[in-house]
Formats: C-alpha cells, structure tokens, sequence
C-alpha cells in the first residue's frame, strides 16, 4: 500500500515538473516571437523615415526644373522697317555720287555744287538739304560741328536740342539735333555709313510734321 502511494506521488511530481518545463519553453518562444516582431517594426520605422527625406528632396527638385523649364517672356520688340526703303524709289544723285530711296509724293534736284535738295511735290517750303563727303573730304567731327551752326544760324535765340542718335547697327557714328523755328522747326543729321559721311538738314513746318519722312530717305543714302 505504502509502495503504491509512493509510485502515484513520483507520477505526479514528474508531471508538474514536464508542465512546467513546457511552460518555460513556451514563455521563451513567445518572448523570442516578440523580441523579433519588435526589432523588425523598428526596422520598418527607421527605412520609412530615411525614406522621407529622399522623397520630399525629389519632389522640391522637380518642383524647381519645372519653375526653370518655364519660357521667358519676349520683351523685345521687333525693329520698325524704314517706310522709305519698302516704299521708296531707287534714285541716283546727279551731283554727288550717292543713292537712295525717293518716297512718292517728293522730287530731287540739285541746288548748288555738291549740295542737293529733296523737296515736298506739294509745298516747296518743307525740304532737306542733303551734303555727302569722302573720308578724305571731311571728316565726321566737322560735320557735326558744321550741322550745329547751321541749325543755330536758323534762329539765333532759340536753344539747339540734342536728339537721340539713330539705332541702326549700319550707322558707324550718328548725331540730330533740332532748333524751333517761327512757323516749325529744322532739323539737322549727320551720319557715318560705308565710308560715306551725311549731312543733312530738314526745314518742317508745325501743321506738315513731314520730318519722319525726310529722315527715312535720308537714312537710306548709300555710296554709288
């Protein structure tokens, strides 16, 4: 009887000690289990944060090469084409060995040795004195002292204005002035273009306002 009791209490402490071997096992498994969940949502979470970064630097950049790829508003305005030369009849001077373009409605004629006078078909009062020189002849420095006192001979007690000087690349040197006159204005110019030296000088009056005109004619003169 003894024997049996004994036998039946060695039973049941084995078994308590399996279960609770098997319980330890099995406590360490899941804390292993969790352990590695852990580290690899950590890992998860690092990769998603570099991640970011790199994302948002792309997108700034794309952002900005399209702000780089936006066209350039055009601000420059196309040249205006010289009424004269698309208009105009080729001429030669008799007088002095130049050419250019006659706009209708105005004649040419020769006043005097190497000066020549482009005048209204209409009104002979509104004309333009035309006088070319060779390099050899004169050069640009008295010319332009020489417009000046002819403009300031034209009235006395008016003051000589400066002008803008023409634009046009073709010019080598170029200056305008203008002196108001009792009924108007004259006008004087005088240009460097292909080894030719210009001067010109436009009598206008304030109700014709034709010195565009001459002015396109004379920028159009040219060495025959």
């Amino acid at each position: 009887m003894n024997k049996k009791l004994f036998f039946a209490a060695s039973v049941l402490t084995l078994s308590g000690l399996m279960a609770a071997c098997g319980s330890d096992e099995t406590s360490e498994s899941t804390t292993q289990d969790t352990a590695t969940e852990t580290v690899q949502n950590q890992n998860e979470t690092a990769t998603s944060e570099e991640t970011a970064p790199e994302e948002s630097t792309e997108a700034e950049s794309a952002d900005q090469e399209e702000a780089t790829e936006e066209p350039a508003e055009e601000s420059a305005e196309p040249a205006q084409e010289n009424s004269a030369a698309t208009e105009g009849t080729l001429t030669v001077s008799e007088s002095q060995s130049y050419e250019f373009y006659l706009l209708p409605g105005y004649e040419l004629t020769a006043e005097e040795p190497n000066k020549d006078v482009i005048f209204s078909s209409e009104n002979d009062e509104l004309f333009m004195r035309v006088e070319t020189f060779k390099p050899e002849e004169a050069d640009f420095a008295f010319a332009d002292d020489s417009i000046q006192q002819t403009l300031k001979a034209a009235n006395e007690g008016a003051e000589l204005t400066e002008l803008p000087a023409f634009e046009e690349a073709e010019f080598k040197s170029s200056t305008v002035y203008e002196i108001p006159t009792e009924n108007g204005k004259v006008t004087g110019a005088v240009f460097e273009k292909e080894g030719l030296i210009v001067k010109l000088t436009i009598f206008d009056h304030t109700d014709a306002g034709v010195t565009e005109e001459f002015l396109n004619m004379g920028k159009t003169i040219t060495a025959e």
